[in-house]
């Protein structure tokens, strides 16, 4: 089993926006403040479970602060494609 998954953030809002990402498995910060074009993404690496899943929470914000939102993945595979809202 593997000891980390990678999984793609991608933007998909209507703004390019910066993005913090937590890893819920081990409660650290693996991402801070990375600028995403809209449309964009990013390889994200978490620690797996014993079943090879992750978990992860983001927060994400433009500088113009008309998105300012977060979100909470659970069950992530090695290879998803996941997206911000």
């Amino acid at each position: 089993m593997a000891d980390t998954i990678t999984f793609t953030l991608t933007n998909n809002q209507m703004t390019d926006v910066n993005v913090s990402v937590w890893d819920d498995l081990t409660t650290q910060q693996v991402i801070t403040s990375v600028f995403v074009l809209q449309g964009n993404g990013i390889n994200i690496q978490v620690a797996a479970d014993s079943w090879g899943k992750g978990a992860a929470h983001w927060v994400f914000w433009s500088g113009d602060g008309s998105v300012n939102s977060n979100k909470q993945q659970t069950n992530i595979s090695d290879g998803d494609q996941c997206t911000l809202g």
